[in-house]
């Protein structure tokens, strides 16, 4: 029997509560520093590959998460 390898093409990146956007928001509003913005994005990209994993995806989604900042 061979096993079956699985890949999915992209991964939403705004979060499963919308983190990112709600973040990027904040920022842009001058309401938090770049820091934290970028620690969001960090969690919300560790918590997307940690999806992948936990359902079984052979190939996971990497590069896909690309981001501007521009002070």
């Amino acid at each position: 029997m061979t096993a079956l390898t699985t890949h999915i093409l992209g991964y939403p990146r705004i979060g499963a509560k919308r983190e990112l956007k709600f973040a990027l928001e904040a920022y842009w509003q001058g309401k938090t520093e770049q820091a934290a913005l970028l620690a969001t994005a960090q969690s919300v990209e560790s918590a997307n590959w940690q999806a992948q994993v936990e359902a079984g995806i052979s190939i996971l989604t990497v590069g896909d998460f690309v981001y501007t900042i521009i002070s």
